[in-house]
């Protein structure tokens, strides 16, 4: 709802939204050419959620071809046949693996759908073009509209390089492998743009977790964890959330290192073997490591869609083993087709659990009956049904669970306060305004809220003092001042006090308004006050 319903800034391409759309961090996101796509999607289809989801098949559909094509690459220009049936077999497996539906079923993802189709692009050019010993300037060009699109893409570079040790033979001794990493100078300049718009995204939102608060011992654990989460994730898809909120208890973290260390042991020993297996685990690991949460953000620990872009080496190495496998071909053709039928079923049964807010986090408490985050959005997908009682017990639990959780607490007042519980609604409110470092866009959302039910109980100076409170404050936003300002306008006009309606309706004028509503409805009022003049 914040990002699309509630946000009126990517709807179409003015001179205003496209300088928004460049330069905005957003919710903690720097994705220029993904809100383009959002104003294309508004362009063609307005705010019809089907030609927005179709959009995201679409590019889904078009990934699933590149990775084809990329198996095609790798997979050798012996067998045709079987080279393509192997080639469809592991793209298939790629598509259709349930770890994709998250990706493709949420449109706030569509960045990574648009930024792995651009990565997709970048290595098949730079394959083509190291083929034919030319400077890989397409490959670039693509790699700069992924970085553009989404910052899952900054680890590219150095997966180009591992390609060009263990597939393209072009490190062959110290001075080739300095001459292909020079080669990468500007892909490794773009990767420093990305990381560090990613990182200033995140600082602006305050959606980063500080060292005081998440240490580094616990950032390593969760990254080692969450290696192996996503691989037995990818194994055996069982129990998928929208949201993994906890780390595993200490024997999965014994079992985890342990695990780790036998595969480096092993990689070790069988160094001389070959190079496919160890670049394939290598390219894998440095796509994801961004999101393994050494610079954690959010309240999740791991997350399906962090494996959209990750998962293609893998792909690729089935395509490469299925094409090498003489014996019981037919066999374990066929086993592998089965498989994939099991994971197509399991994928549509969990695209049904993201119909709804309801399924959706139902699902999530299935998985994990102590996520606060779960409670509050069930709670929330309650309060949109009018099961107001209902999503009071879920409210509660979300706030037994993290006493500090500013959300949970706010949702709560709203639904008090619908229910004609203003007391104990202002109550929640003073409770959470106490709390430490609630978040400058909260604390506008519960002195705007405050304010409102203030207005309608009769409270005339205390809802003032609440949109006094963020018109006041230098960090709110133009559009949130906006907002209070139209807010605290009406109320000086319902108390007679005309001219400072008419004053607050000209600060309205004066501030930026995209959708032109909040303009409108101070030219509205205005032209009342003078009609009474």
């Amino acid at each position: 709802n914040v990002l699309f319903v509630e946000n009126p800034f990517f709807r179409g391409f003015s001179l205003s939204n496209i300088k928004w759309m460049c330069t905005t961090f957003f919710y903690g996101h720097w994705q220029p050419l993904s809100w383009f796509s959002y104003a294309l999607d508004y362009v063609i289809w307005d705010m019809n959620p089907y030609g927005w989801h179709f959009t995201n098949w679409v590019l889904h559909q078009i990934n699933a071809v590149l990775v084809f094509l990329l198996c095609l690459r790798f997979a050798g220009k012996e067998a045709g046949r079987v080279r393509c049936a192997a080639c469809l077999l592991a793209s298939l497996f790629y598509s259709l693996h349930p770890l994709r539906v998250e990706a493709v079923a949420w449109i706030a993802t569509r960045g990574y759908l648009l930024s792995t189709a651009f990565c997709l692009l970048a290595v098949w050019f730079y394959l083509r073009e190291a083929e034919r010993r030319r400077y890989p300037y397409t490959a670039l060009l693509f790699f700069t509209l992924a970085a553009l699109t989404k910052g899952i893409c900054m680890m590219v570079p150095p997966v180009l390089l591992l390609i060009d040790w263990a597939f393209l033979g072009r490190m062959t001794s110290v001075r080739k492998a300095v001459i292909c990493t020079i080669e990468k100078i500007p892909f490794f300049l773009l990767l420093l743009l990305t990381g560090v718009m990613a990182f200033l995204a995140k600082q602006t939102a305050g959606g980063m977790a500080d060292v005081q608060h998440y240490g580094l011992g616990e950032r390593i654990v969760q990254a080692v964890y969450g290696v192996w989460f996503y691989i037995f994730k990818s194994i055996s898809p069982r129990q998928l959330s929208p949201l993994y909120s906890s780390l595993p208890d200490l024997s999965g973290m014994i079992i985890s290192f342990l695990l780790t260390g036998i595969v480096a042991v092993l990689l070790f020993v069988f160094r001389k073997k070959g190079r496919a297996v160890p670049a394939v685990f290598a390219a894998s690991f440095l796509l994801i490591f961004p999101m393994l949460g050494i610079t954690q953000s959010g309240s999740q620990m791991f997350a399906d869609r962090f494996t959209y872009l990750a998962a293609i080496p893998f792909s690729v190495l089935i395509a490469v083993l299925l094409v090498r496998m003489t014996r019981c071909r037919k066999l374990i053709f066929s086993s592998f087709t089965a498989l994939l039928l099991l994971f197509g079923i399991q994928s549509a049964v969990w695209c049904r659990a993201w119909q709804d807010n309801l399924s959706l986090w139902e699902c999530a408490l299935a998985v994990d009956l102590d996520n606060p985050v779960a409670y509050n959005n069930a709670g929330v997908a309650f309060k949109q049904h009018g099961q107001y009682e209902r999503a009071l017990t879920y409210f509660n639990r979300a706030i037994q669970l993290n006493p500090g959780y500013v959300h949970a607490w706010h949702n709560r007042s709203v639904v008090s306060a619908i229910m004609g519980d203003s007391e104990t609604a202002c109550r929640g409110w003073d409770i959470v305004l106490s709390l430490p470092c609630v978040p400058m866009r909260d604390r506008v959302k519960i002195l705007w809220v405050r304010g409102w039910v203030h207005a309608q109980n009769g409270n005339v100076e205390k809802a003032l003092q609440d949109y006094n409170a963020v018109i006041e404050d230098g960090r709110a936003t133009d559009d949130e001042r906006a907002g209070l300002l139209l807010l605290r306008a009406k109320l000086y006009w319902e108390e007679g006090l005309l001219e400072k309606a008419r004053s607050d309706s000209e600060r309205v004028l004066a501030l930026p308004d995209l959708s032109g509503a909040r303009h409108q409805e101070a030219n509205d009022l205005i032209n009342k006050i003078r009609a009474m003049d």
